[in-house]
């Protein structure tokens, strides 16, 4: 079960990038766990879905705080939920969560609806063909996150989105993102100390200032709301919200792409939607399945572990593939096959938000914001078709659509 086959699986090829379902497929077959030592050290990978799970339920046993990605992060980003084990991790999640809840999350809606209808209506004004990358699935997660933050400028939203770029290429090339890492941390900072400066200056320092002295958002909330009896360490604060804003729209907006995707590819598809609205939940569900926006992220162990044949010292990198445990035919039926019908009890098995402690705090907006997307087009473009070929993102360990041409 490894080291002794001809076929070596390059998660770096050319054609696993362009297409990564097809390697997946035989890891699961011939090699469930893989070793490679082509990022300058041993990076193991795990494909089938009940090593997957094994994994993402022992949080004693596989820690993050070496980070997600292939490469070895430092100690410095202390305020990133993905960089913590319990029971540092849960009372973190705990400060977070409230801001996330199903209630909230509710609350947003018609606010992300009306985002929406306007970017759908302006990409319509605009005249075939479009770019329903940039002109839909883009700006309204974006936009939804910097609104929930309250506060950023909505004018900064590029800027926003280029350091966020820069940091989930990091995830495979943790040089080339500490420039843009260092921005974003600096822009944080100095509104959190803005903040908190405001609060004092007016005599309310505590969170009930959001909203009167200062706009109320993640950004008031969290540099006010104390930690442990006292305000997080702004520099633990403006990790933990460049964490969430990264987070929070570049894989709600490759799930949007995915989706719309999967469902013009096959014309049967779309129509199906158009005719059924309600469809667009299940829709949303299995496009997560079939297409998850983040391929796999990493573990390392804590204490000397055996995998398959193999023997891993402490610290080793373990890469989880979620894609992968997503079309494990041991838990899904015709697992390569995109589905409408697909039963929703089979449907919410898929990890593409991960599973266990570490479940993607932003998982409840991330379905409402693709599903509203859905809905909106579905409404007032029911002709929609793709008007040329796709292009997937940069990052090898997310999996999107950048260009996705459309007309009507």
């Amino acid at each position: 079960m490894g080291e002794h086959h001809d076929w070596q699986y390059d998660p770096l090829a050319p054609e696993t990038v362009a297409d990564p379902f097809p390697a997946y497929e035989r890891l699961r077959a011939e090699c469930p766990v893989h070793r490679t030592d082509r990022f300058g050290h041993p990076l193991y990978t795990l494909s089938r879905r009940a090593d997957v799970y094994a994994v993402l339920t022992d949080p004693a046993g596989w820690s993050n705080r070496l980070g997600p990605g292939v490469g070895y992060a430092g100690s410095e980003r202390t305020g990133d939920l993905q960089r913590f084990d319990p029971p540092e991790h849960t009372a973190r999640r705990r400060f977070a969560r409230p801001e996330f809840n199903p209630v909230r999350t509710v609350d947003l809606q018609d606010g992300v609806r009306a985002r929406a209808v306007a970017l759908v209506d302006a990409m319509l004004a605009a005249g075939p063909p479009a770019e329903l990358h940039d002109d839909v699935a883009l700006p309204l997660p974006i936009f939804s996150f910097i609104e929930m933050m309250g506060g950023v400028d909505a004018a900064d939203a590029d800027r926003i989105k280029g350091w966020a770029d820069e940091m989930v290429k990091g995830l495979a090339d943790p040089q080339g993102a500490g420039v843009a890492t260092k921005e974003l941390h600096r822009y944080l900072r100095e509104r959190i100390v803005a903040v908190r400066e405001a609060a004092d200056d007016a005599g309310t320092p505590g969170e009930e200032a959001a909203g009167d002295v200062v706009p109320a958002g993640l950004l008031a909330t969290y540099s006010l709301r104390l930690f442990d009896g006292v305000r997080m360490d702004e520099h633990e604060c403006a990790n933990m919200l460049s964490q969430l804003m990264v987070a929070g729209h570049e894989t709600t907006t490759s799930l949007i792409t995915n989706l719309v995707f999967r469902l013009l590819e096959q014309r049967d598809r779309w129509e199906a939607v158009v005719a059924d609205p309600s469809l667009a939940e299940a829709a949303v569900e299995e496009s997560l399945r079939f297409d998850p926006p983040v391929l796999g992220l990493c573990r390392t162990n804590n204490e000397p572990a055996r995998l398959g044949d193999h023997d891993l010292d402490p610290g080793t990198k373990i890469m989880v593939l979620y894609a992968s445990a997503n079309r494990d035919p041991a838990a899904f039926d015709r697992p390569d096959e995109f589905r409408l019908d697909r039963p929703w009890a089979e449907l919410r098995r898929h990890y593409s938000f991960g599973w266990g402690v570490h479940h993607c705090l932003g998982a409840p907006i991330a379905r409402q914001t693709a599903r509203i997307a859905l809905e909106t087009l579905a409404a007032r473009v029911p002709g929609l078709e793709l008007a040329g070929p796709t292009e997937r993102i940069g990052s090898e360990l997310l999996w999107g659509r950048r260009v996705l041409p459309v007309g009507w």
